[in-house]
């Protein structure tokens, strides 16, 4: 089963993108220091460069793109960038999913650097979607359009070089099966969602429900759920005016104080130095 030819029907109207932020030919960038995003980082350098240090399995991994390559940080992963000065770069914070929240990079193997031929095709499709966000072109239908063709044009662009991740194809396909009680979460994270709850939505025995989650999505349903409220949590910092009290609220905790120490747990920062971290890079550049 082959993701690139064979997906079904199904797809074409559950897939979704969100550009959370963009930048065009921007000269601000910093170093970010350790963060954790829920959206991919992708940086396409045009002068100077950037490095990048992954920590997955208690491993650190080095990478740097230079002028005129790409840069992917996968979402979700810890991450820090630093760069040289001066550095010029596009940008783009993306998150292309299914059913609103499966995060459709994730099941391929996507490069962290992009070099030659194929980096001047994605560098010149990051810089057209930035320019169709930063610009505001989407404001009307004629925008609206444009900045549609870019998104789908950078992800056909991206997948064409990444390969499907043996296996997973087989899981996406089983998603349908679980959309019921995922939107379900998506809806009611301020909320406690009972297992028998989602077992119930998708006609399933608890036990039954509880082995296919895990072994379509990788995670049982309570991780999925701490994972969506992190999430969402880390968004509403970043591109939000709410209180860190409102947050909580919203995700369902009892007070800012249990909100806040189980965010410096899963993030290492607290609320407030995260949402000061993030957006101290973000606008300055990536």
């Amino acid at each position: 089963m082959d993701l690139h030819t064979e997906t079904p029907q199904l797809f074409e109207h559950e897939l979704d993108y969100r550009v959370y932020w963009s930048a065009y030919q921007s000269s601000h960038c910093i170093n970010t220091g350790w963060r954790i995003l829920p959206y991919w980082v992708v940086l396409h350098i045009t002068e100077g460069a950037y490095g990048c240090v992954l920590a997955q399995h208690e491993t650190h991994t080095h990478f740097r793109a230079g002028p005129g390559e790409v840069l992917l940080v996968p979402a979700g992963i810890q991450h820090q960038l630093t760069v040289d000065e001066p550095t010029t770069a596009d940008g783009l914070h993306v998150h292309f999913t299914l059913f609103r929240t499966i995060d459709v990079l994730s099941y391929y193997r996507i490069p962290v650097t992009v070099s030659d031929d194929k980096a001047a095709l994605i560098g010149r499709a990051t810089a057209e979607l930035a320019m169709a966000t930063e610009n505001n072109q989407h404001n009307n239908l004629t925008g609206v359009a444009r900045r549609h063709s870019c998104a789908y044009q950078f992800l056909q662009l991206l997948l064409g070089i990444s390969n499907a991740i043996p296996g997973k194809d087989k899981q996406l396909f089983r998603i349908k099966r679980l959309h019921t009680a995922m939107a379900y979460i998506d809806e009611h994270l301020d909320q406690n969602i009972r297992v028998t709850r989602l077992a119930e939505l998708c006609s399933l025995s608890r036990n039954r429900f509880s082995e296919l989650f895990k072994d379509v999505l990788g995670q049982p349903p309570a991780q999925y759920v701490a994972q969506k409220r992190l999430d969402k949590s880390m968004s509403l910092l970043v591109h939000s005016e709410l209180p860190i009290a409102g947050i909580a609220d919203s995700l369902g905790f009892c007070d800012q104080f249990h909100f806040s120490k189980w965010f410096k747990n899963a993030t290492g920062d607290s609320p407030r130095e995260y949402r000061h971290k993030i957006r101290k890079a973000l606008y300055s550049q990536a």
